[in-house]
């Protein structure tokens, strides 16, 4: 026994290349070994993550039926609340499908375990991992409560903080909106506080016209509430009450201010104003009206004859123009 241990310790270390070939072949006599138990598991984790994809299509599918399905839009406000809830749960689904996944996957090499104790006895770790996924939790609390409390759905024109758009989409995470010039904004739910739903209900749209001083106010007001009426006549499917001329609402410095205020369906408030522009536009090109602007007025200046020392008046001569009012005596 004592030879043997001596013989070991006076043994020659191997090499570097020679430790590494050997590390090579205990993996090799591994991977022979127990060939059949990780062929095993390859197929298992093949098998979950084939299943899992088949679970995200299906939810996928499903989802996209009940958006297209006509019983489910009977009306425009029940339409939207569907596609809201459709895509908040395919979301919702993608988590909890590949959460699964995961610690099936784990739970076959024997990891799950390791990972649980691991979890449970590193307080530390958790509390950091917990302080740094605050803002994930955070993001994923708020967009549950916007659901549920209906704030908006797909399809709604909104404004939050710093963004406006359309809603495209609602995750568990984030929410897509689409803007004016087709730009997709990604929002972290956690960081709207406010929102400004434009789709909700009806709306009234403002417009407001400049007049001169100069001009009758009575008459101008008669002219924009016959353009105004005009257009109203001819676009009904998008107006719900007939225009109304406010009167004069400020005095600027050029100009005298009438407003004009109309209550039309939803959304269709700046398709109502522009059009209202256009019919009190054409209506004073009739009439002659002009609309007050600023003008530049430039005038030709020529300078006086500059004086010359034989301009000047001196001696008695100075005193002569000198005006009386003056009251200047003459130190000569």
């Amino acid at each position: 026994m004592t030879s043997n241990i001596t013989n070991d310790m006076l043994e020659t270390p191997a090499s570097i290349s020679g430790q590494i070939l050997k590390k090579l072949d205990h993996v090799a006599d591994y991977f022979k070994d127990n060939a059949g138990e990780l062929l095993w598991n390859l197929m298992m984790i093949a098998a979950i993550l084939i299943l899992a994809k088949l679970a995200l299509y299906l939810i996928s599918r499903g989802t996209k039926s009940a958006m297209q399905k006509q019983m489910y839009h009977r009306s425009e406000k029940q339409g939207k609340r569907i596609d809201t809830m459709m895509t908040l749960l395919r979301s919702a689904a993608r988590y909890v499908v590949y959460f699964i996944a995961i610690l099936l996957i784990l739970k076959q090499f024997n990891l799950f375990e390791s990972m649980k104790g691991l979890i449970v006895t590193a307080g530390v770790g958790s509390f950091a991992i917990g302080f740094g996924a605050q803002s994930l939790v955070k993001d994923v609390v708020t967009g549950f409560f916007m659901m549920f409390e209906n704030q908006f759905s797909v399809g709604d024109y909104i404004k939050t903080d710093n963004f406006e758009g359309t809603v495209e989409a609602t995750a568990m995470r984030v929410t897509y909106l689409r803007t004016f010039k087709g730009e997709q904004v990604i929002i972290p739910n956690g960081t709207i506080s406010r929102v400004v739903n434009y789709s909700r209900g009806d709306n009234v749209a403002i417009i407001t016209v400049s007049t001169s001083y100069e001009a009758d106010t009575q008459k101008i007001m008669q002219l924009i509430e016959q353009a105004v009426k005009q257009y109203a006549s001819e676009n009904m499917d998008v107006i719900k009450e007939p225009p109304v001329v406010q009167g004069i609402t400020a005095f600027e410095s050029s100009s005298v201010q009438i407003s004009v205020m109309c209550k039309v369906h939803s959304m269709k408030q700046w398709q109502v104003e522009r059009g209202m522009r256009l019919a009190v536009k054409e209506m004073f090109d009739k009439s002659g009206v002009a609309f007050p602007y600023q003008r530049i007025v430039k005038m030709d200046y020529t300078p006086e004859k500059k004086l010359t020392n034989d301009d000047i008046p001196k001696g008695k001569e100075k005193k002569d123009k000198i005006p009386e009012w003056a009251n200047i005596e003459d130190d000569e």
